[in-house]
C-alpha cells in the first residue's frame, strides 16, 4: 500500500496540467549549464533574495507579447526619429539654396536700380510739370463751367419769364368776350415750343438762327382789355355771378331738404304700409293653411264615405239590378233610354205615368177592366206557352243542323286494307 501511494504522489508531481495543457513529465536532468556558468564573470548568483517561481503559461505568454510590443514600439519610434532627421536635412538644403537665390536677385536688383536712377528722376521731373499744367487746366475749366453755368442761368430766367408771358396772354384771351375771339381767331391752350434748347454737349455753338425764328413765329399780342379797370369790373361780374349761384344754390339745397324730409315720411308711410299688408298677407295665409287642412281632412271623409257608403248605393247588385229593372220599364211603357237618364229621373217619369194611369183608369168601368185584365193574362199564358213550343223546336233544329253537319264531315275511323 505505501509503495502504491509513493507512485502516485511521483505520478501527479511529474504530470501536472496548466491551463487544461497536459505537460510532458520533468525528468531529473543532470550536470546543466546556466547563465552563471557560461559568463560568470557577467553574471553572477544573487543570494538572499530567490527569484519569484511562476509556473503560469498565461502570464508567460503575456510577459512574452510585452517584450514584442515594447520591442516594436522601440523600432518605430527609431524609425520615426531617423524620418525626422532626413527631413530637417532636406529642409536645410531647401533654405540653403533659397538664400544663395536670394542674395544674386538682390545683387542684380542693386545693379538695376544704380543704372536706371537717371531715367528715374528725369521722369519724376516731367510728371512734376505736368502735374502743374494739369490744375492749370482745371481752375480754366472751372472758370468755363461757372459761366456757362450763369449763362444758362440767365437763358432758362428768360424762357420761363416768356412762358409766364404765353400763360397770361392765354388767360386774358380766356376772359375775353367769345365774339371777340371768332372775329380775331383767338386759339386757346397753344403749346408753344422751348425757345432756347440746351445741349449736352458744351463746346456746341448756340443756334441763334433758329431762336430768333422761333421768337418771329409767335403770334403777335392782340388784347381785348386796355386798362386793368376793365379786368377788375369784370372779376366784379364773376364775383356778383358767383353769389347769386350761391343764393340759388342754398335754395335749391333747401328745396331738396324738403323733398329728403317728404321721400322719408313717405317712406316710413311706406314701410307701415308694407308691414300692414305683410301682417294681411300672413293671415291670409294662415286662412289658407286652415283651409286646406280642413279641405284634406273633408277630402278624407268623402273618400271614406264614397268607398264605404256611395260605392255601395251606386255600384253594388241591389242598385244595378234597380237601375235595370227602372229602365226596362221605362223603355216598355214611357220610350227608348237614349237619353241615358238616371235611375231616379227614370223613377218619377213611370211614378208621373202611373198617376196618369190611374187617372185614366178611374174613368173606366171596373168589370170592363177585370175582364180586360184576364184576356191580358190568358194572351200572356198562350204566348208563353207558345214561346216554350219554340224553344223546344229550336232546339230541335240545332241538333238536326249538327246531325247534318257531323254528316258532311269526314269519317274519323281508320281504314285498314
Amino acid at each position: 500500500m505505501d509503495k502504491l501511494k509513493k507512485k502516485k504522489r511521483i505520478r501527479r508531481q511529474t504530470r501536472k496540467t496548466i491551463a487544461g495543457i497536459k505537460l510532458p513529465p520533468i525528468e531529473p536532468v543532470e550536470g546543466i549549464k546556466t547563465i552563471v556558468d557560461v559568463d560568470p564573470a557577467y553574471y553572477s548568483l544573487v543570494e538572499g533574495r530567490p527569484l519569484k517561481q511562476n509556473k503560469s503559461i498565461h502570464e508567460y505568454k503575456k510577459h512574452i507579447k510585452s517584450v514584442a510590443l515594447n520591442r516594436t514600439l522601440h523600432g518605430f519610434l527609431v524609425d520615426e526619429i531617423l524620418r525626422i532627421d532626413k527631413e530637417i536635412e532636406a529642409e536645410r538644403n531647401i533654405y540653403e539654396t533659397a538664400y544663395k537665390h536670394f542674395e544674386e536677385y538682390q545683387n542684380s536688383f542693386d545693379k538695376f536700380l544704380a543704372d536706371d536712377n537717371n531715367k528715374t528722376i528725369a521722369i519724376m521731373q516731367k510728371s512734376d510739370a505736368l502735374a502743374k499744367e494739369l490744375a492749370n487746366q482745371t481752375e480754366n475749366h472751372k472758370k468755363a463751367n461757372y459761366d456757362l453755368a450763369s449763362l444758362k442761368s440767365k437763358l432758362q430766367y428768360i424762357d420761363e419769364s416768356l412762358m409766364i408771358l404765353l400763360s397770361f396772354q392765354n388767360f386774358l384771351y380766356k376772359a375775353s368776350p367769345i365774339l371777340w375771339q371768332n372775329k380775331n381767331n383767338i386759339k386757346l391752350d397753344v403749346d408753344h415750343p422751348e425757345i432756347f434748347v440746351m445741349d449736352s454737349d458744351i463746346f456746341a455753338k448756340i443756334d441763334q438762327d433758329a431762336i430768333e425764328k422761333k421768337l418771329q413765329n409767335l403770334p403777335m399780342p392782340l388784347l381785348y382789355f386796355e386798362t386793368p379797370k376793365q379786368l377788375l369790373t369784370i372779376f366784379d361780374l364773376l364775383e356778383k355771378q358767383n353769389l347769386n349761384y350761391l343764393l340759388l344754390t342754398t335754395e335749391f339745397n333747401s328745396e331738396k331738404n324738403k323733398f329728403l324730409k317728404t321721400v322719408d315720411v313717405m317712406k316710413t308711410k311706406l314701410r307701415q304700409e308694407l308691414d300692414f299688408i305683410k301682417e294681411k298677407i300672413n293671415e291670409i295665409q294662415d286662412t289658407i293653411k286652415r283651409n286646406e287642412d280642413r279641405e284634406a281632412e273633408i277630402k278624407e271623409v268623402f273618400y271614406r264615405i264614397l268607398e264605404q257608403k256611395i260605392r255601395h248605393i251606386v255600384s253594388s247588385d241591389m242598385t244595378l239590378q234597380i237601375f235595370n229593372y227602372v229602365e226596362f220599364a221605362y223603355e216598355q211603357l214611357i220610350a227608348p233610354n237614349e237619353t241615358k237618364f238616371a235611375s231616379l229621373d227614370m223613377a218619377l217619369a213611370l211614378e208621373r205615368e202611373y198617376d196618369n194611369l190611374t187617372l185614366n183608369i178611374s174613368v173606366y168601368d171596373l168589370d170592363m177592366i177585370k175582364q180586360i185584365e184576364k184576356e191580358t193574362y190568358e194572351h200572356g199564358h198562350i204566348e208563353i206557352k207558345r214561346a216554350k213550343e219554340a224553344f223546344k223546336m229550336l232546339k230541335d233544329v240545332d241538333k238536326l243542323s249538327k246531325r247534318l253537319k257531323s254528316s258532311y264531315e269526314p269519317t274519323r275511323r281508320k281504314i285498314y286494307e
